[in-house]
């Protein structure tokens, strides 16, 4: 009577021991998924006290406490738990991604191994391959690969993997037997035929090399990876005329895909100009290549390019690289090629309309509206020009590079300058040298054009001191700094830097009447006004930007209001 109350008392006890787990651990997992992390790792330590082996609470633990970077503690718990459920996959995967993260590859695959024999999943055998593959441990590496060819059948992936392992393990009949395989399994796939081939010339094994490759083109004559390995074959032999006759069949072949005919072609090109090749074969065969159905501009960008290199008429190149736009008519370098070719022949109405055609073709260029917009200035349309490269500026980006970004907005304030809208134009100065603040012309012409209106004359000459500080030699800006010297009456050192612009004055093909009319001004208010005179009467026969008030000034030999 007493053994049975006792048993009856002992189940009674775990009974209420199992409730109690029960409650703290859906409790610890209410507090843990609200957020409440401190409350739930301290219920899940309690449920680990009563029930030590629980493995649902090894895994929680574990969980925690490797997120709080305890990894020591955190793996055992994780260890445990799978020793305690060891067919929960999840825990065990668990356990196997938090090897991989700390780099405990050995661990890893024991785990990976053990779920893969529970269960043969592709993804744990991929995972096993990848740590093999990374360990060299090429043996194991080739079982998981056999292992995954059994469970998803034979496919070309997976064979070419087990080849390159034999190959790596230097198991050359294995593998030859593994390629073997494949191409009996299936006979009419040439490019595995054509595989074999190479795999047989790369091991020396030319006799059945030569005899895959004739097969394969008996097969399908046009097979342009069989012609690539044929062609090997022959330089291989030292027979170049065979191989280069195969080039020639290869780049003229529908079926040879675009980036192989790209490649072939710079290959052939590299090698003619190297040996000193026909120039004239070169273009006829770029010709035929462009016979054919054309899916990317590369093959007539090389030909346009190759045409330069050779110095070849302008109109010959011009042609090339109007059949690369229209290939590709969106090309923006071609476009620029084009247009600086049509540039150096005249800037007229023939360059404004190939550069609008290019803005609707690319509408979101900022260089292409530039150089509209720099032609439509060139040839008085000045509101056009305006209005061209505003929508430039509209499509400046990050992308942009700043040289274009600083061209568009100075190019914007010589326009707006030559239509004496000061303000506007100034403004367009400050934006380009917000995007280049040494942009040097912009620096010079808007510290000049200040000077002009005796506006901001300190700012100005900031300006000018670094322009002058870039270009130390530039007589033009020399002459500007002169000027807004003489603008603050600084006389004396306004003679200092106009001289250095006299003589500096040699680079233009005739002097300036600008720096010479300057130099007279100075020198006349050091009360040098016979010097003044003689610069006055060199400066009219050159031009300045008022004759007329010049005139005056030599008739009374003296400064004019």
């Amino acid at each position: 009577m007493l053994a049975v109350l006792s048993f009856t008392s002992a189940m009674a006890d775990d009974c209420a021991l199992d409730k109690r787990y029960r409650y703290l651990y859906i409790e610890a997992t209410r507090q843990k998924d609200m957020g409440n992390y401190i409350e739930a790792l301290e219920l899940f330590r309690r449920c680990h006290q009563l029930r030590p082996d629980a493995a649902e609470t090894d895994y929680a633990l574990g969980v925690f406490y490797l997120a709080l970077g305890k990894d020591s503690i955190g793996m055992s718990y994780l260890k445990a738990a799978v020793d305690n459920e060891p067919d929960n996959s999840e825990f065990a995967e668990q356990l196997a991604q938090a090897c991989l993260y700390r780099n405990r590859i050995t661990e890893a695959a024991e785990v990976y191994e053990r779920l893969a024999q529970v269960e043969a999943r592709a993804e744990y055998l991929d995972l096993l391959i990848r740590i093999y593959e990374q360990q060299r441990d090429y043996p194991k590496m080739l079982d998981a690969l056999t292992r995954l060819e059994t469970l998803e059948g034979q496919q070309e992936e997976i064979t070419l993997v087990k080849m390159q392992v034999h190959q790596m393990m230097g198991d050359a009949e294995g593998a030859y037997n593994d390629l073997k395989g494949l191409t009996d399994a299936y006979p009419n796939d040439m490019n595995l035929q054509v595989m074999m081939g190479n795999w047989l010339l790369g091991n020396g094994r030319k006799e059945e090399a030569f005899d895959t490759f004739l097969n394969v083109m008996r097969e399908e004559p046009t097979n342009a990876k069989g012609q690539m390995s044929l062609m090997d074959y022959y330089r291989s032999e030292g027979n170049t005329s065979m191989a280069d006759s195969l080039l020639y069949v290869m780049l003229v072949n529908p079926q040879t895909e675009p980036k192989l005919r790209v490649t072939l072609l710079r290959d052939w090109v590299q090698h003619s100009e190297q040996h000193g090749g026909d120039s004239a074969r070169i273009t006829e065969l770029f010709n035929r290549v462009l016979t054919l159905p054309q899916t990317t501009s590369e093959v007539a960008e090389m030909h346009a390019a190759y045409l330069e290199l050779k110095d070849a008429p302008r109109d010959s190149i011009r042609t090339a690289w109007e059949r690369v736009l229209t290939i590709a008519p969106e090309n923006v370098s071609a476009r620029l090629q084009l247009i600086q070719m049509m540039w150096q022949d005249s800037i007229d109405e023939n360059v404004i309309r190939e550069c609008r055609m290019a803005t609707e073709y690319v509408p979101d260029e900022p260089v292409l509206y530039y150089y509209l917009g720099l032609a439509q200035y060139l040839n008085e349309h000045y509101d056009d020009a305006i209005a061209s490269l505003r929508r430039g500026a509209e499509h400046i980006s990050k992308e942009t590079p700043v040289r274009i970004s600083s061209d568009i907005f100075e190019m914007i304030g010589d326009v707006l300058q030559k239509l004496h809208r000061t303000s506007e134009a100034y403004a367009a100065y400050d934006s380009c040298l917000v995007y280049d603040p040494d942009k040097v012309m912009c620096l010079n012409n808007y510290a000049y054009f200040l000077s002009c209106e005796q506006r901001d004359l300190k700012k100005a000459e900031k300006m000018s001191y670094r322009a002058i500080t870039a270009e130390a030699n530039n007589s033009t800006y020399l002459d500007t700094y002169a000027w807004i010297l003489y603008q603050q009456q600084r006389y004396d050192e306004a003679r200092i830097y106009i001289d250095r612009a006299l003589e500096n004055d040699t680079t233009d093909t005739e002097p300036n009447g600008e720096i010479f009319d300057h130099a007279g001004d100075i020198y006349y208010r050091l009360g040098m006004q016979e010097k003044a005179l003689d610069f006055w009467k060199r400066a009219l026969p050159l031009g300045t930007e008022n004759d007329a008030l010049l005139r005056k000034k030599i008739k009374k030999g003296k400064l004019v209001k």
